[in-house]
């Protein structure tokens, strides 16, 4: 006798159950209501917010099946920022790698808007020169100002610079295309940055990322003008600051 195979769960049918059941147990464990979307990012792996009593988790799918421990660890981060919890994450998102799609650098790059040329500083100009002085061309990264992050008060700090691993894209903050900005100061930034092409973010003895190891810092100290640049740094960073909020 001929028997009816059972039919398959459709994919998005499975999504959507085992996103309820993520969604019961970080419940049980914060204690408030919860809603996750579940998404395939390549770079961000979890965000959240709280409006009113609802908690709301973007997480990337490999964590619909993570074990209680990790569960548990998102919800300490998601309460209240447990720095034990934010490790936890960490080594997860680290061993689970393998299940983030993989975009290559050029492909990420197609995404952004570059723009290299400012009025007083041309970053690739920059960039190409430090690259032939100390890397002998080997810095395979693409460079351009970023955005103004949106600020209504004055700040007591600013990032001057940013790099990506992923994308090996270098963003430099716009406050620094200032006639008043030397260009050897321009320099100092860009190439800090091109260094977090070289030494990669690793984890410490404790566990944590260690974004700026030893090798780094003394590497830095051989940039031509360092101790200047320091200098400027420390006599100027009030007109930076300035700056930060009048681009906003």
């Amino acid at each position: 006798m001929a028997r009816e195979q059972p039919i398959a769960p459709e994919p998005n049918r499975l999504l959507k159950v085992w996103r309820r059941v993520l969604e019961r147990r970080l419940r049980t464990r914060l204690r408030a209501p919860v809603a996750v979307e579940v998404h395939d990012n390549t770079h961000t792996m979890l965000t959240f917010q709280r409006h009113r009593a609802l908690w709301r988790l973007r997480l990337h799918h490999m964590f619909l099946a993570a074990p209680d421990e990790v569960i548990q660890a998102l919800a300490d981060f998601v309460r209240n920022g447990d720095a034990a919890a934010s490790v936890a994450l960490d080594k997860f998102i680290e061993r689970n790698k393998i299940y983030i799609r993989r975009v290559s650098p050029a492909q990420m790059r197609k995404r952004l808007r570059m723009e290299p040329v400012g009025q007083h500083h041309d970053l690739g100009r920059i960039f190409e020169r430090l690259n032939e002085r100390y890397f002998r061309g080997r810095i395979d990264a693409a460079i351009t100002y970023g955005p103004a992050p949106r600020v209504t008060r004055p700040r007591k700090s600013i990032k001057m610079g940013s790099y990506s691993a992923e994308s090996r894209v270098i963003r430099i903050h716009p406050a620094l295309d200032q006639p008043v900005v030397p260009r050897y100061f321009v320099e100092w930034i860009v190439f800090h940055e091109m260094l977090h092409h070289v030494y990669r973010t690793r984890r410490g003895e404790n566990g944590r990322r260690c974004i700026h190891p030893p090798e780094f810092l003394e590497h830095e100290r051989r940039f031509h003008d360092f101790t200047r640049a320091q200098a400027w740094e420390t006599d100027n960073l009030d007109l930076l600051l300035r700056a930060g909020v009048a681009m906003a």
